[in-house]
């Protein structure tokens, strides 16, 4: 039995050693066969690449042609893209390992001449990132290799791209119908600002969105945009516009951010630039490589500050996520003075209130407004309703930029308004006032009754007159500095019996304006005011009276 023994260890022996063996080929195979460690199919991924040199037909790697830029940004769902030197490209790829395929490769179809051979190269480029059967990363640098293991393109990392999150940009060009790219229409205003938090938003030329937005690398998704539902007729095409924008978004595979110098040279930026110069570009582009949204910068403005601001709502909530923008021709508007009053129109009446404020929390009591009807644009009383009852509500603030943002003690945002684009201010004299409100006992004000039209025209040699609404009157005032005084009205003496309460309305204005003593001018609004700095009076000027 023994001899058996010793024969069967000896056996187990040597196929123990044959088995190291077996396994020490294969460990040292792994590790000849290239330099890529585990894991390095990540490395692929999330990155920008640029070619260095490429297989020429003579079986030798050359350089990239100086002034081209051919890269390539492998994504995490399977789609590759990049520009081919001329034209943008995409196609498919697979992972195997270090094996590599692409496939279903799609371009653009511009013709460049410069500099000379531009398009042969791509030529080859397309071929040979088409035939790519393996890869390798070694450091800094991505070789792509034929099927015979042969290293075919070579390509650096390029430099970080330019981070999205912060940035604020304007569009300058959207992909046409016939895959030119088309400027935006004049005077419409599309924008795209990404906040820190995922969230992208802007305007889109009529209606206000917003979208979740994630990047890797130099890819970029963007999630369905919810925007506002308004309806915009003026410029002609803004709407379709305004579709194709938001479409193009949803669509966007990657960007990158280029600065175009003076000579027309477009040069790549990376993250480690710190500041966006005019000539700045954004550009997002699609699954095929192919450009479709080109914006330039935004820069940021200084913080305004909430007093002493002209204010103008843009949107506002009207339940949970969704937002509003304010019903076209109307106008909503809020100016929170130094002492601690806030006014504006509300769209159709004019309000007032107090307001409180204690670092950024906010709060607006005692507000109050006229009480005029207006039947037109449809929905204006409602949305001037839900506005009045935002205010009333709100809990704190926060200022980013030209931007105001009200909301109430949840955390949720109400009211979204812009700074007013600034109005000269109307000369005192010279100037036609219409009343729009007035003061009906020292802390409400009232509007002018429907189909009256109550005026004030303040000439050079001292005197006021106008129309009270029924009759024409006329006075001495005195003007020094901001102070303002007028003499007792003299007027006719007609009788009108329509509209009811107009010859209240009548009596009362000239009351008023004997008790004025002072005045203020916003714009083209003037405000009489009493002693201690009250309203009296409201105007416009040119305005007309309200049907």
């Amino acid at each position: 039995m023994a001899p058996n023994r010793r024969r069967n260890r000896n056996y187990i022996l040597a196929t123990a050693s044959l088995l190291v063996i077996v396994v020490a080929s294969i460990i040292t195979a792994g590790c000849t066969a290239g330099t890529s460690a585990p894991g390095a199919t990540a490395g692929l991924t999330g990155v920008s690449w640029s070619l260095d040199s490429y297989l020429a037909g003579n079986g030798t790697l050359v350089p990239a042609l100086p002034g081209t830029e051919v890269t390539a940004a492998f994504g995490p769902d399977d789609k590759v893209t990049g520009s081919a030197g001329c034209n943008g490209y995409g196609g498919d790829y697979r992972l195997d390992g270090t094996s590599l395929s692409v496939s279903s490769l799609a371009r653009t179809l511009k013709l460049c001449l410069e500099p000379e051979g531009i398009m042969e190269q791509e030529e080859r480029f397309l071929d040979l990132l088409g035939s790519a059967a393996g890869y390798r990363l070694e450091g800094d640098r991505l070789l792509i290799t034929g099927a015979d293991g042969a290293t075919t393109l070579v390509f650096v990392k390029g430099a970080e791209p330019v981070a999205l999150s912060g940035t604020s940009w304007r569009l300058a060009s959207l992909a046409g119908e016939n895959g030119t790219m088309t400027p935006v229409i004049s005077g419409t205003n599309v924008t795209a600002n990404f906040d820190a938090d995922g969230r992208l938003g802007g305007s889109a030329g009529c209606n206000s969105y917003g979208a979740d937005y994630a990047v890797d690398g130099a890819n970029l998704r963007i999630e369905p945009p919810i925007r506002t539902e308004m309806y915009c007729s003026e410029p002609p095409g803004l709407m379709d516009q305004e579709d194709r924008y938001l479409a193009f978004l949803t669509e966007a595979a990657s960007y990158r951010v280029e600065r175009v110098t003076e000579n027309g040279e477009r040069i790549s930026l990376g993250a480690t630039i710190s500041s966006r110069t005019e000539s700045d570009r954004l550009i997002l582009t699609d699954r095929n490589g192919t450009d479709i949204l080109v914006f330039e910068p935004v820069f940021p403005t200084p913080d305004l500050p909430l007093a002493g601001t002209d204010w103008v709502l843009d949107g506002y909530s009207t339940g949970g996520d969704a937002v509003s923008s304010v019903i076209a021709g109307t106008t909503i508007t809020a100016t929170f003075s130094p002492d601690g009053n806030v006014t504006g129109n509300a769209g159709c009446n004019h309000y007032g209130g107090n307001y409180l404020l204690d670092g950024t929390n906010l709060s607006v009591s005692s507000v109050y407004s006229t009480l005029m009807y207006c039947e037109e644009p449809a929905g204006t009383m409602e949305q001037e309703a839900r506005y009045l009852g935002h205010l009333a509500n709100v809990s704190s603030y926060r200022v980013e930029g030209d931007r105001l943002t009200l909301t109430d003690a949840a955390g949720i945002d109400l009211l979204f308004f812009v700074q007013a684009e600034e109005v000269p201010a109307a000369p005192l004299t010279g100037t036609g006032w219409t009343l729009e409100s007035y003061s009906t006992d020292g802390v409400s004000a009232s509007s002018v009754i429907a189909g009256t039209a109550i005026t004030a025209a303040f000439s050079d040699d001292g005197n006021v007159t106008g129309s009270a609404g029924c009759n024409r009157y006329g006075a001495g005032y005195l003007l020094d500095g901001a102070n303002l005084t007028v003499e007792p009205p003299i007027s006719t003496k007609m009788h009108c019996g329509e509209p009811e309460g107009v010859m209240e309305q009548e009596n009362r204005y000239l009351s008023l304006l004997e008790s004025v003593t002072g005045y203020r001018i916003d714009g083209d609004r003037l405000d009489l005011l009493d002693g201690s700095g009250r309203a009296l009076l409201s105007y416009r000027a040119g305005g007309a009276a309200r049907p």
